[in-house]
């Protein structure tokens, strides 16, 4: 019979396709085919590491169980004896005539696997074997990639002696379908065919290796998403394991990134650039790529992973060149410098320093740390060393203040041998007042007197923020300022080493702003990359500005619209504007923001990282619950462990006062007034005016008046009333309140305070303000005007977020009486009463009788007496002592609902 009829395919075969598409698998179907219908199968496969060693296929063929013993002695003698040019022709013949006697016995077939891996002695056998195979029943069966490096061996040669080539493709989706159709439902493998063809293109190694991922989670557990797990990982891998030379091609655009083209990819391996084109092609047509770039995002992670590290640096080492060179972002060309360690050159350094900054405006902030401390590993001078250095603090401060301490004490360090430029010495001076080194940070600021004076005068908008931020922190350091500029003259008639590029100062500008100047951020060492990336930018010291200066409207909007805008992956910068704004909110009266905004600002830092600076939304959330009446949630804030050298600064006279106005509502008013009173600054008042604005001498008056001190509040109250500045405060309306607790001038007082909150905005002491007016209104018959701004009052209860009973204050002891014997009514009866029932009903509730209401309204005794019979009537009550009650109800008590005001009379 004829070998065809039995199955077997004669002649010379070429199996040919990319990694993983199935050519094993297709030499193997043939393989069980062959033997199924009676053939010899001798097997062999080509090897790297075994190129060099001569005959190496055939002595694989000699191991094949079923080989005739005459076929195998011949391939034996070969390698034995092939090495003498002069028997090489006989034993070859020898060989022919063997195997052609065993192919008249039963198909014989050879079928080498890896092929372009096979050593040329054994090439040259098997050439000369299908040479003459073509009258006998053998077959050779060779498979090969689409393409293969210089060292390996290429189909050509076979498929020139006539050889069938056979293309193995990849599965298109239908045949997808089928595979997990057999491992899994059909809802299941209709949801997933797409996605596990996308992931594999098609590729049946690929594929396969999903499809046992899928089966390790579960196609229940795994959702729409197909996983992509160690399975898939080691497939893909073991593909680029037998194929180097594309394994290649992939490392390189696993390095190169989303920046990988085709070009860049030649260039990187150092590539003839259609050899790398054709390497892109073969593993896209294999399912491995597809438009030159991976088909799953974890594929370059596996690829890197299994990576030599030296040839990993290397190559990136050599992108960032490449990248360089094209003019790439600054960001990628650093991001390889990164990983390649090692020590960059001054070129490099530049590069990292851009890099680093823009990463930090775009929320990268570990990577700007990794760009900043390999620059600092470069051989650098003075001057590059100190902005580097800078830039380190400058970033680490917008992250986690603490962790900058050790470039700040190398900063310090460089600056005794005056090697640093003025604005790294403004900075350390601000960071040792963030956590409270104050010995430190008055040495450094010294420094900066003698160092930083009319030689390189700064801006007028440099000194004044700067001044600004000594006074939040340290308001005393501002006199000591002048001070130093007194004793500067001296100083500087000495010998002494400027900073680099800078003249020796002789006086201190800061103590005293001037105009004009330019700025010395832009004198060499501190330009560029320093004054965008400070901590304290300009939108956060002007909004802090604002507040020194009273203007909290302005302040609010700045602060709303920073906090819209938050710049990512910077939590120390975000924490402490939220408490700036949670300080502002509750100064304005709104309590429900201003204490969600400071538990924000905690969340965000650590309390080691706030420094002083702990007391700005420590002491919005004492007032805060305060105000809302829950001492026990303030006194748990009051027990968090604070700095101790934050008395003396904005924040800890912040504290200081929250912690008065605790021990106020708790009922220790002699605790309360010496908390009050720890808060004078002991500096120049012009230094402290960011303090003084904080109204602690009104909250003194008030700790006065609850010890029964009169005139001691009065004495502290025109105090603050003198220290005040043109601008309207909150803290001036406050101080009138205080006086309006003498009677014959309660009303004058009161509207001066109503007045000068109004025009700060202050919404919180204007509801209590309004309140005490509408009762004098009522005391006085003015019904109208009562109802009116008892109505104002109460429209603030939800902007201010606190409940009614909170917001309105005490009553005056002359609004303080009520018989006991008061019956509860239902304040909504009071809308029935008019206008003129309504005068003569509070005239009566206040103790007056009917002739002297009467002769106070222009009425009759009669008309009296008929109005309050109607009162009796509409307020269902029997006695003129409940009138009291239920009037000062109805003002108090009555919120009205939204879109609704209270009925008219």
């Amino acid at each position: 019979m004829n070998p065809a009829d039995r199955g077997v395919v004669m002649g010379v075969l070429v199996i040919q396709g990319g990694p993983g598409t199935g050519k094993s698998h297709t030499l193997a179907d043939i393989r069980r085919k062959s033997m199924g219908s009676g053939a010899l199968c001798l097997n062999a496969s080509g090897f790297r590491d075994e190129r060099p060693i001569r005959f190496a296929i055939l002595s694989q063929l000699t191991h094949t169980p079923g080989i005739p013993e005459d076929l195998q002695s011949a391939l034996l003698r070969l390698i034995d004896e092939g090495e003498h040019p002069g028997l090489l022709p006989r034993l070859m013949r020898e060989i022919v005539s063997e195997m052609a006697a065993c192919a008249a016995r039963k198909p014989l077939l050879l079928l080498i696997d890896d092929a372009h891996q096979m050593d040329t002695a054994s090439q040259s056998c098997l050439l000369h074997i299908t040479r003459r195979i073509e009258p006998h029943a053998i077959t050779v069966a060779l498979v090969f990639p689409r393409t293969s490096d210089g060292g390996a061996l290429c189909p050509l040669e076979f498929v020139g002696l006539g050889a069938r080539l056979i293309e193995t493709p990849v599965l298109g989706e239908a045949e997808v379908d089928r595979l997990l159709r057999e491992r899994t439902d059909v809802a299941t493998a209709r949801r997933l065919t797409s996605r596990v063809h996308a992931i594999s293109g098609g590729n049946p190694a690929l594929v396969t290796a999903l499809l046992r991922d899928l089966g390790q989670v579960g196609p229940a557990h795994c959702g729409d998403a197909v996983p992509v797990g160690d399975g898939f990982r080691t497939a893909y891998l073991g593909l680029l394991v037998r194929h180097p030379h594309l394994a290649r091609c992939v490392e390189g655009l696993a390095v190169l990134g989303e920046n990988a083209t085709p070009p860049r990819v030649a260039r990187l391996l150092e590539q003839c650039p259609v050899v790398t084109g054709s390497h892109l092609e073969e593993l896209e047509a294999a399912g491995l790529l597809a438009d030159n770039g991976f088909r799953h995002p974890a594929v370059p992670g596996f690829v890197l992973g299994v990576m030599d590290g030296d040839r990993l640096r290397n190559l990136h080492r050599r992108a960032a060149e490449l990248l360089f060179a094209d003019g790439a972002p600054t960001t990628v060309v650093a991001r390889h410098l990164v990983i390649t360690g090692g020590v960059p050159d001054v070129s490099q350094v530049s590069v990292l320093l851009h890099a680093s900054h823009q990463l930090l405006l775009d929320g990268q902030v570990e990577e700007c740390v990794a760009c900043l401390r390999l620059a600092d590993r470069a051989d650098l001078d003075d001057q590059s060393r100190d902005e580097v250095t800078t830039a380190l603090i400058d970033t680490l401060w917008c992250t986690s203040p603490a962790a900058a301490e050790p470039e700040v004490r190398r900063l310090l360090a460089a600056a005794r041998e005056r090697q640093v430029c003025c604005a790294s010495l403004r900075l350390s001076v601000t960071w040792l007042l963030w956590f409270g080194k104050i010995d430190l940070a008055r040495e450094t600021l010294a420094e900066v007197v003698e160092l930083c004076g009319p030689g390189h005068d700064p801006s007028e908008e440099l000194v004044r923020d700067y001044r600004t931020l000594l006074g939040y922190l340290r308001p005393g350091l501002l006199e000591e300022l002048t001070q130093y500029r007194a004793s500067s003259g001296s100083r500087s008639g000495k010998h002494r080493t400027p900073p680099r590029g800078f003249p020796a100062a002789g006086a201190a500008r800061w103590a005293q702003p001037h105009e004009g100047g330019p700025d010395p951020d832009g004198a060499p060492g501190c330009e560029g990359i320093n004054g965008p990336r400070r901590f304290w930018t300009a939108d956060l010291v002007s909004v802090l500005r604002l507040v020194w200066e009273g203007d909290l409207g302005l302040a609010d909007r700045s602060c709303a619209e920073l906090l819209g805008r938050p710049p990512r992956g910077l939590p120390a910068r975000q924490a402490f504007l939220a408490g700036v704004h949670a300080h502002i909110r509750w100064t304005l009266g709104d309590v429900g923001t201003a204490a969600a905004q400071a538990a924000s600002a905690l969340q965000l830092l650590p309390d080691h990282n706030w420094g002083i600076t702990i007391g700005l939304p420590l002491s919005t959330l004492i007032n805060t619950h305060t105000v809302l009446g829950d001492l026990d949630r303030a006194a748990d804030y009051l027990e968090r462990p604070v700095p101790p050298n934050m008395q003396g600064s904005f924040f800890g006279a912040l504290y200081a006062m929250a912690r008065g106005r605790w021990l106020l509502a708790a009922g220790q008013a002699d605790a309360a007034l010496d908390a009050f009173l720890s808060c004078a600054p002991a500096c120049e008042p012009s230094h402290a005016r960011g303090i003084d604005l904080l109204g602690w001498r009104a909250s003194a008056a008030e700790a006065y008046l609850a010890l029964g001190a009169p005139e001691e509040a009065r004495r502290m109250t025109e105090a603050e009333l003198a220290t005040l500045c043109p601008r309207p405060s909150d803290d001036r309306g406050r101080a009138v309140t205080v006086l309006a607790d003498a009677p014959e001038q309660r009303r004058a007082h009161l509207e001066e305070a109503e007045q000068a909150l109004r025009l700060t905005g202050s919404r919180l002491p204007l509801a209590a303000v309004l309140t005490q007016l509408s009762r004098l209104a009522l005391a006085d018959g003015n019904t109208s005007e009562a109802r009116a701004r008892q109505n104002e009052a109460l429209d603030l209860v939800p902007w201010c977020g606190v409940s009614q009973q909170v917001l309105l204050p005490p009553p005056f002891p002359s609004m303080a009486r009520t018989d006991p014997a008061v019956v509860p009514q239902t304040v909504q009866a009071t809308s029935r009463l008019s206008e003129a029932e309504w005068r003569v009903a509070s005239l009566a509730a206040e103790g007056k009788s009917n002739r002297q209401i009467a002769k106070r309204l222009f009425i009759t005794v009669s008309t009296v007496e008929q109005h309050l019979t109607r009162v009796y009537r509409k307020l269902r009550i029997r006695r003129r002592s409940a009138l009291s009650g239920i009037l000062r109800q109805s003002l108090m008590l009555t919120v009205p609902t939204p879109g609704d005001g209270p009925e008219g009379p």
